[in-house]
Order: C-alpha cells, then sequence, then structure tokens
C-alpha cells in the first residue's frame, strides 16, 4: 500500500480514513487518480483541493459509513467503482451485520487496489455478465445449517461468495486451528479466490494449459475427490517442499490460487515497506514493486524484511508475523505468478 499524506497538513493517513485526524479535512480515495484526497465541503458534494474536480461520497458511505470511495459528481452512478462489484450482501438491518460486512468491504477495496495497480483485466458483471467480477457476502442461517448447506467461500464462474463469519475474528481463529492453517486472514481469503477468478481469465480463456500443468500439475485431476482426500488425510508430510500452504498440495487450482494470493501478500507488503522508508543496506533499491520486471531484486528485499518482522514479532511475545518456507520450488511457482501478471498488464 502507499504511504498516503493528508494535501492540508502533510499527515500521514490511512488507506481507510474519511477524515484527516490532525486537521480535520474531508477525505476520500479516488481510483481514477489513485490517491486519497482532501476536499472542500460543498453544499451537495466535495471539490478535490488538488485539481477542483466534484465528487460525492459512494453510497454505501453515506449510508452505512462503510465506504471511503468517491465517484465522480457527474456520474451515473450511485457507488463507487469497488462496490459497484457487490451482488449480495448481508442483511444489514442486523447490526452484528454491518459490523462484519464493513471489514469485508475494507478488505476487499485493497484487493481491488492491488488489481488497479497491477493493470489487470477488470470488470464487473454489469459490464461482461460472461467474464466480469462479482462479490457475494452471506450468512449462515438456521435454514442453511438444518439442510447442511453452510455458505461456503469459494469461486464459481467469476461470482466470489464469503462467509461474513470469516470477519468475527474468534471464529476466523476457531475455523483456523481446526484446518490446521498457519495463516488466515479476511485480505487473504480475497487475495486467495481472485486467483481462480484470474486462472479463468489469463489460463483457460488463453489456452495457456502446457505451461500451467508443467509448473502446477494437471487441473483434470478430479477436484471434489482431491479436496476429499484432503480434509480426511491432511497434506502429505512433505508438503513444504514444494507448496506454500499444504492446501495449496490438495489440488493444482488450489496451489495456483494459493500461490497467487501469496504473490499479492508479497506486493502490497513490500510497497508499504519500501514507502515507509524501510531498507537493510544502502545497496537495497527503491523498488516499485508493482510495476518491477524482476522478482529476484523483490525477492532480494523480501526475505529480509520478514526475518526482520518475525524477531520483532518474537520480541513481544508474539508468533511469527510470516510462518511460510519460500522453497526453491515456491519461488519458481511465484515467478511464474509474477511473469504471468506483468504480461497481462493493461
Amino acid at each position: 500500500m502507499k504511504r498516503f499524506n493528508c494535501q492540508v497538513c502533510e499527515q500521514t493517513i490511512y488507506f481507510e480514513n474519511t477524515q484527516c485526524l490532525s486537521c480535520k479535512s474531508a477525505l476520500g480515495y479516488v481510483p481514477e487518480e489513485k490517491t486519497l484526497m482532501a476536499f472542500h465541503q460543498g453544499e451537495n458534494d466535495l471539490t478535490g483541493l488538488s485539481d477542483q474536480k466534484k465528487f460525492r461520497r459512494c453510497r454505501n458511505g453515506i449510508t452505512y459509513s462503510a465506504c471511503n470511495w468517491m465517484v465522480e459528481s457527474d456520474s451515473k452512478h450511485d457507488y463507487c467503482f469497488a462496490c459497484r462489484f457487490n451482488r449480495t450482501i448481508p442483511n444489514l438491518s442486523v447490526s452484528k451485520n454491518i459490523e462484519h460486512w464493513k471489514i469485508l468491504e475494507s478488505s476487499k477495496r485493497r484487493l481491488i487496489y492491488s488489481l488497479l495497480e497491477f493493470g489487470l483485466p477488470l470488470s464487473n458483471k454489469h459490464e461482461d455478465p460472461e467474464g466480469g467480477l462479482e462479490f457475494e457476502f452471506l450468512k449462515d442461517t438456521h435454514e442453511r445449517i438444518m439442510a447442511n448447506e453452510p455458505v461456503m467461500t469459494g469461486h464459481l464462474d467469476g461470482t466470489i461468495t464469503l462467509n461474513i463469519a470469516e470477519a468475527d475474528d474468534a471464529e476466523r481463529e476457531r475455523r483456523r486451528l481446526k484446518l490446521k492453517e498457519d495463516f488466515r486472514t479476511v485480505l487473504g481469503h480475497f487475495r486467495h479466490e481472485i486467483g481462480h477468478y484470474y486462472w479463468l481469465l489469463l489460463i483457460q480463456n488463453t489456452g495457456r494449459f502446457d505451461s500451467f500443468r508443467k509448473m502446477f500439475g494437471d487441473e483434470n485431476l478430479n477436484y471434489q475427490n482431491a479436496m476429499n482426500r484432503y480434509y480426511q488425510h491432511g497434506a502429505n508430510d512433505s508438503w513444504r517442499q514444494s507448496f506454500i500452504s499444504g492446501y495449496a498440495s490438495s489440488h493444482p487450482w488450489e496451489d495456483f490460487a494459493e500461490s497467487w494470493g501469496h504473490y499479492f501478500t508479497i506486493i502490497d507488503t513490500l510497497e508499504t515497506s519500501i514507502q515507509f522508508g524501510v531498507k537493510f543496506s544502502d545497496n537495497d533499491e527503491h523498488l516499485d514493486p508493482y510495476h518491477c520486471s524482476s522478482f529476484q531484486k523483490m525477492l532480494d528485499q523480501w526475505l529480509p524484511l520478514t526475518n526482520s518482522i518475525n524477531n520483532i514479532n518474537r520480541s513481544v511475545g508474539r508468533p511469527d508475523l510470516y510462518p511460510f518456507i519460500l522453497t526453491p520450488r515456491v519461488v519458481e511457482k511465484l515467478v511464474f505468478i509474477h511473469d504471468l501478471v506483468q504480461e497481462h498488464r493493461s
């Protein structure tokens, strides 16, 4: 994530802010400008301090304080670019649902920030019913549970479904322990599931099967049987040699999605650290991870960064923030993802 500063007082501000806590200026993210902008408050709209364009807040920001992205005043849309990807949201008459939905929306906007920075093809189902993307945020109901049909987080034909229970810290931790996962976050779910979507766009729709199978295996392996086997027996003891996670070893589709999500984690975290001036030697290059052609250059900064972060966490009695091992085979898969993303930049 970029480092944003208030255009009025230069205070560092967060991507999610709607107001500068220092000078109280109104703030909003303008995706067309890729910046968190300060605004003059008008009678019916807000005027950008940097370019005097007029904007209004996304309807989800006005009604529920659930979004800080902006819409140009003359736009036909009530919702911002990010919120127009929503197909289904929870029942917002339930206060707890609003709280959980806001958490999902915050992570979704960070995902879309990355997709826009990469310049990957991105359209919603309204614009492209066949190849577009949409999100469903659903909650388990008594009827679903009794019918043994719980909401499953996953992807199908451009529709990404997330169970809003993942926004509950205690429930997410319970599931992480039950499934023996080292890492489970809301943003991680978005990054993983969007990997399945881009598998359709960049692998299946381009016929790139040979190179994919050489790296990840044959996706024609029966998916349901593979999932059943994984959940019954878990990952092979030697999975760390070739996979970024135990779940990645379950099926080539999951290996690709896990690698894709991990690549996004590396890029976004590197950008944040570089933007805040973190460096480990005078020879460190000032990289722009979203536009760097060499994954190895990024890896050279990523490894000392994660080593330092893990040691800092241990110093305050916390578990490793980055509990992963990047073996040579895992790095090959990340390079594959890197080259694929760079090739399909708009």
